[in-house]
């Protein structure tokens, strides 16, 4: 079931822009003005103020690993929009296509 939602995620990550799947992966800062239930010692006396990231939220691997997976999908992307296909992929997809043409006769 996990594996499903992660694929359902990275899907909502492909039709997004570069930007929407970046914040949809970055933590979001908390701040004093929508966190009333947090403690006088870790919130700042600034209302509106950003509060500082605690250090596990920072150093969070899974979120490194999605900004990153992000990041490497829209370089390929981009690149894909920038060069086209890779010429020897096109090649071999129509080598496949001359297969499977001479099975179809084959079976005949």
């Amino acid at each position: 079931m996990q594996v499903a939602a992660f694929l359902s995620d990275l899907k909502s990550l492909s039709v997004c822009s570069h930007e929407a799947a970046i914040a949809l992966v970055k933590p979001s800062l908390i701040t004093t003005a929508d966190d009333t239930n947090q403690s006088p010692a870790k919130a700042e006396e600034t209302p509106g103020r950003p509060l500082q990231p605690s250090t596990s939220e920072h150093h969070d691997q899974d979120l490194q690993r999605a900004n990153e997976l992000v990041s490497l999908y829209y370089d390929v992307k981009l690149k894909y929009l920038e060069t086209g296909p890779d010429p020897d992929l096109v090649q071999a997809g129509k080598h496949v296509d001359q297969i499977i043409a001479a099975l179809s006769r084959s079976k005949r």
